[in-house]
This record gives C-alpha cells, sequence and structure tokens, in this order.
C-alpha cells in the first residue's frame, strides 16, 4: 500500500543533512542581517529627520500665527486703492 506519507518523508544519512542546514543558517543569518540595517537606517536617517521637519514645523507655524496676529492688533489693511475722479 502506498500513501502520501511514504512519498513525502525520505530517510537521509547523518551525512546529507549538513549542507540544507549550513543553508538555512546561512539564510536566517542574512535575514537577520538585512533585517538589522533597516533599523539601523530608520533609526539613525529616517527617525532624526522625522524629528527635525516636526521641530521645523512647529517653529514655521508658531511665527506665520504671530505675524498673523500682529497684522490684526494693527488694523491697518495693507492694500492699493485706486481713486477714480469723475467730474
Amino acid at each position: 500500500m502506498d500513501s502520501a506519507t511514504f512519498r513525502t518523508t525520505r530517510i537521509s544519512t547523518p551525512s546529507g543533512r549538513l549542507l540544507p542546514t549550513m543553508i538555512r543558517l546561512m539564510v536566517l543569518a542574512a535575514a537577520g542581517v538585512a533585517l538589522l540595517a533597516v533599523m539601523l537606517i530608520g533609526f539613525f536617517v529616517v527617525l532624526p529627520l522625522v524629528l527635525a521637519g516636526g521641530v521645523a514645523s512647529y517653529f514655521y507655524l508658531r511665527r506665520r500665527l504671530r505675524q498673523a496676529q500682529h497684522r490684526t492688533r494693527d488694523g491697518v489693511i495693507d492694500a492699493e486703492y485706486t481713486v477714480i475722479d469723475r467730474p
């Protein structure tokens, strides 16, 4: 009687297991190094850029808000007028 378990399982010698084990360890190590590189780039490049952009945005918006409040306190509308005389 032939079943799927006999076809999918194979018995190999202990000397044949060394190469697949080494390949798995190399793939796992490469994945670990790639993950570590992504994390380091995120922490040392992306995060400081985001923080600097947030701080710059805060100061820019604060300055614009002060300018807008200062203009309303003066009560002067800065505009150009054209006077047309009609006889």
